[in-house]
């Protein structure tokens, strides 16, 4: 059912598809786009720059809600205010490389670029920051998306079929998934850690 009806949207859309997706979802979407790209469906560079559209669309419509309704809007809600909490020495410690990398942490993609907008943090630098973090993530993911599809069909000796192709991008999804959890909570260990000796 949802590999029809994905099949159906890259034929009637395309890469306008992938850059709707990818502001509404991301990685799986991306990856999915990879494996597409690898089979000659779609254009890897174009698929990139799709995203690259749509990630930064996300990033800029967050940052300007930020930026109009303040750090009010995030203390409302209150799983945000926990990744506010990690969020924070994130940015105070690597500042505009935090923009940069966001895309890549779990749980920030909301609540980063609000707490920047929140900040006064400079609307050119924003874009130009942001710009940069949204290329690197979309053609990162549609990178790796190509790598597996290459890498599966080698495995199976045959092209992949749709309904593969969507467990492909989940499987990858939740792997890249698993792997930002760890470096979240590895970073949020050392940020407590270094508090904890300032403190003392």
């Amino acid at each position: 059912m949802l590999s029809r009806m994905l099949q159906e949207l890259v034929s009637r859309w395309g890469y306008l598809a992938i850059a709707i997706a990818t502001f509404i979802e991301g990685e799986v979407v991306l990856i999915w786009a990879g494996a597409l790209a690898h089979q000659g469906m779609l254009s890897l560079p174009l698929v990139a720059l799709a995203a690259t559209v749509g990630s930064l669309a996300w990033g800029q419509t967050w940052f300007y809600v930020g930026r109009l309704f303040g750090r009010a809007f995030i203390d409302r809600r209150p799983k945000w205010r926990d990744r506010l909490a990690t969020a924070e020495p994130w940015i105070t410690r690597y500042g505009g490389w935090s923009v940069v990398a966001f895309r890549f942490i779990a749980g920030m993609a909301i609540v980063l670029p609000l707490l920047v907008g929140a900040s006064g943090f400079p609307r050119r630098r924003f874009l130009v920051l942001d710009g940069m973090g949204a290329t690197i993530w979309a053609s990162s993911f549609a990178c790796a998306g190509f790598a597996l599809g290459t890498g599966l069909e080698n495995v199976l000796g045959r092209a992949i079929d749709w309904p593969e192709l969507v467990g492909l991008a989940l499987g990858g999804a939740l792997a890249i998934w698993l792997i930002t959890q760890l470096a979240r909570t590895l970073i949020a260990r050392r940020t407590a850690h270094g508090a904890h000796q300032t403190s003392a």
